[in-house]
């Protein structure tokens, strides 16, 4: 009777709040594995089958093949197979099979919407990803994916803004997302921040100078759990920079969000952040255009005449049919019709200045 109740019990399931779904698979499994024992007993001894041949029969019969090579041939032989298998052992191994599509889908779901905890290392972290998180995460993957060192790394987005899952490009490019605050203990513990290659940390809201001290707060936190991380900070007020990178920043960047590649570059050339900042400030450095008479000269030749002439760095030239040529190497031919130069804002000189020492 007890074994009865056991059986209608388990046909009546239904899940209960306080038992994990590990739980409920580990008693399903152990009771489908009892009555194919039982079964697998009851034809060796009530059939007359080896080992082998009823373990045989038991499996192809409750996986319903039943190919008839072997079968029950006895009355007691096949009421036991009835009562074991035929009943009870064919509908619990379809609950069993039930139960493990539903929790993987169920893991599946938790999955996209950040609610899973992945066990990963040498990991890349993104804190505080931006409403365009879209374009934003992917043009840093595409971006860090091209390093060997970073070509394999996983990516997790930690923020509290997709409540339904990352977009379905960023899936498609496995980034993974988890859903909680960073300024959360738990939150690093979960997306194993002490484990982490990189962290980057975003302003959680670039219009808001206030989002310096929850910046300067998640560094600190991230440090404290002994990782050795590189990371990465924007800092709304340039006067907050140091204070951050006190807290534990590697490298510290304005919220420039139209320009993704930013966070990467601080990573993989470490002050090229600052350099790349000075492209989207008004103040400092500023770049100028100089048109020239044709004049062909090698590139190390221009950019030292230039520099000794404290008349800035120059960066490109224009050909004559209006081509631009960035970075060129030293050694080049340089045709140009003009010039592009990075020059500090207070700069006196002129155009005519350039040109006589191009042509000195």
């Amino acid at each position: 009777m007890p074994l009865i109740a056991l059986l209608a019990g388990w046909f009546q399931r239904v899940p209960h709040p306080g038992k994990k779904q590990r739980f409920a698979l580990l008693e399903l499994g152990a009771g489908l594995f009892l009555l194919l024992l039982a079964h697998i007993v009851a034809m060796h001894y009530l059939e007359g089958f080896d080992w082998w041949s009823s373990i045989w029969l038991t499996f192809i019969t409750v996986a319903t093949v039943g190919y008839g090579d072997v079968s029950a041939k006895t009355v007691w032989g096949q009421v036991a197979t009835l009562a074991l298998l035929v009943i009870p052992g064919i509908v619990l191994f379809s609950k069993l099979l039930s139960e493990i599509v539903d929790r993987n889908a169920v893991r599946r779901e938790r999955q996209l919407k950040g609610a899973w905890r992945w066990p990963m290392k040498e990991h890349i972290l993104v804190f505080n990803a931006p409403q365009n998180v879209e374009s934003y995460m992917s043009i840093v993957v595409s971006e860090f994916v091209k390093y060997p060192q970073y070509e394999h790394a996983p990516v997790q987005v930690v923020s509290t803004r997709f409540p339904n899952g990352l977009p379905t490009r960023l899936q498609d490019m496995n980034v993974l997302l988890y859903t909680g605050s960073g300024n959360s203990d738990e939150t690093l513990a979960a997306v194993n921040v002490a484990l982490a290659k990189v962290v980057i940390v975003l302003a959680p809201d670039p219009e808001q100078e206030d989002s310096d001290a929850a910046t300067f707060d998640l560094v600190h936190r991230i440090r404290d759990t002994g990782s050795k991380a590189y990371i990465v900070a924007e800092s709304i007020r340039d006067s907050n920079r140091r204070r951050i990178r006190a807290a534990g920043a590697d490298a510290t960047m304005r919220p420039i969000r139209a320009y993704p590649e930013i966070a990467v570059r601080a990573v993989l050339a470490p002050g090229s952040e600052l350099v790349i900042e000075e492209l989207f400030d008004s103040a400092g450095s500023e770049y100028r255009r100089v048109n020239t008479p044709a004049i062909e000269m090698d590139w190390r030749d221009v950019t030292t005449r230039c520099i000794a002439s404290d008349l800035g760095t120059p960066l490109a030239y224009v050909e004559a049919d209006g081509n631009i040529v960035i970075n060129p190497l030293g050694s080049r031919k340089a045709h140009f019709t003009g010039l592009i130069l990075a020059v500090l804002d207070t700069a006196q000189w002129s155009d005519d200045d350039l040109i006589r020492a191009l042509q000195s």
